[in-house]
């Protein structure tokens, strides 16, 4: 089997970025010797976040803080590019604003239609397994990796292995049971929501809503907007929807400065100025979808409608699944208050959690080396630190915000600029690699 320098497992906007840096690059020295890749992708495309793609909705983050252009604001990966391609130019320059989240996806979608280097899609990676030489150094990795629809299996041989396969849904432990038809994380929101069965003629639909999140916002006006029947609870932990922190300062931690500071500083320092920044991208709404959902309360009292409720500062302590509807158990934070809720699907906005060593690399975790609380040792380019008996270079790419900061996992404000550093990094481990093969004596054990 032909060894790539590269395996990829994620073929989203973290691999798609990654693809890009590799591409511009051989297209600007053709006389390097091209690196070879392999992308695999779970999905049957890259598109991004593609049953959250609701009307009206928008990205968080200016336009140009792209795939590519803050790596080369000549890379034809650009969102710049797309508009041009698409023909729509001139009408975005009159739009001002952010861009809406149905215009983003399709040009993540057409990046991914960019490169060269065709992906494999329906493949999902579920090992990353160390291969060893007969002197005992790991310098090959084998990726196993299976179609979700028929379980086929593959094998891909690399140099070198990129995780970026982003972080996982959470679902909070009073939910898991439950999870399924009519209780379901909100990554699979309109796919899930097509899929219900329909009420009882003549009763409307009642959902709810878990979190405080943007995406909580938006699934809350969308529903109370698109459907003028059904009954939306929406259940937070505190006193309501907050805005984010959207001070011009605070947000200069999506700089690439920031990333460097944070790198430098010692893990209780990280967690305090992770503390900080949280404010700036989780569990708020931005002012849009604030003023659209206090209109909608408003509204919804003014006219008496009773169709939007707000139960602040409540929590769920209970689910029982049944045959036509979900019924859950609630308490009031601070009172204790006790209250039980019907409906007929709940929708967790739960947000995500960032594996600290993904499943995948289970096999290479006896060549990893730690620190002292047991993470990965992450170097600045986001590779992760092996032993001296493997040379493979092993990245982790959009799963390391514990080290890199806020700024390194789920925002696309440097996404290009990360896709950039393991690239660099990625050119000089395979110079490397081909030096210890040419020459045995330039190896140098741990990498």
């Amino acid at each position: 089997m032909h060894v790539k320098d590269l395996v990829v497992a994620g073929f989203g906007p973290s691999g798609i970025s990654l693809a890009a840096a590799v591409e511009d690059h051989d297209d600007a020295h053709p006389q390097d010797p091209a690196l070879t890749a392999a992308y695999l992708e779970r999905a049957a495309d890259s598109a991004w976040q593609p049953y959250l793609v609701l009307p009206g909705t928008d990205i968080q983050h200016h336009f140009l803080r792209d795939l590519a252009t803050p790596r080369d604001a000549a890379s034809r990966f650009g969102f710049v590019p797309f508009l041009q391609q698409s023909g729509r130019f001139y009408e975005f320059t009159l739009l001002g604003g952010y861009v809406s989240r149905l215009e983003w996806s399709s040009y993540v979608q057409w990046a991914a239609s960019q490169v060269r280097q065709r992906p494999s899609y329906h493949r999902e990676v579920v090992a990353v397994e160390p291969v060893a030489d007969a002197d005992g150094v790991v310098r090959t990795a084998r990726v196993i990796s299976r179609d979700p629809r028929d379980g086929t299996r593959y094998e891909d041989l690399g140099r070198n292995v990129v995780i970026a396969t982003s972080h996982r849904p959470h679902i909070p432990e009073v939910f898991r049971a439950a999870a399924g038809e009519r209780v379901f994380h909100a990554h699979e929101f309109l796919l899930r929501a097509a899929a219900l069965p329909d009420p009882p003629e003549g009763r409307p639909r009642r959902w709810a809503v878990i979190g405080a999140g943007q995406t909580a916002g938006e699934i809350v006006l969308y529903l109370h907007g698109s459907d003028r029947r059904a009954e939306v609870h929406s259940l937070v932990r505190h006193a309501g929807f907050r805005m984010y922190e959207l001070g011009h300062f605070s947000n200069e931690v999506y700089f690439p400065q920031e990333t460097d500071y944070v790198y430098g500083l010692e893990r209780e320092a990280r967690d305090r100025v992770m503390e900080q920044a949280r404010a700036t991208n989780y569990a708020a709404v931005d002012p849009d979808v604030s003023t659209a959902l206090y209109a909608a309360s408003y509204q919804d009292g003014l006219t008496g409608t009773h169709r939007l409720s707000m139960h602040r500062r409540t929590e769920v302590t209970g689910v029982d699944v049944r045959d036509d509807n979900v019924v859950l158990e609630t308490a009031e934070v601070f009172t204790g208050a006790t209250g039980r809720l019907e409906v007929d699907a709940v929708v967790l906005c739960t947000g995500y959690t960032e594996p600290r060593v993904p499943d995948q690399l289970a096999p290479f975790a006896s060549l990893l080396t730690y620190e002292d609380d047991g993470l990965p040792v992450v170097t600045r380019s986001f590779r992760a630190v092996t032993t001296d008996a493997c040379e493979v270079g092993i990245y982790l790419d959009g799963v390391t915000e514990w080290r890199h900061g806020i700024a390194s996992a789920t925002s696309f404000s440097q996404m290009a600029l990360k896709a950039d550093a393991v690239h660099r990094d990625l050119r000089e481990q395979l110079a490397r690699q081909r030096a210890a093969v040419t020459d045995p004596a330039t190896a140098s054990g741990a990498v």
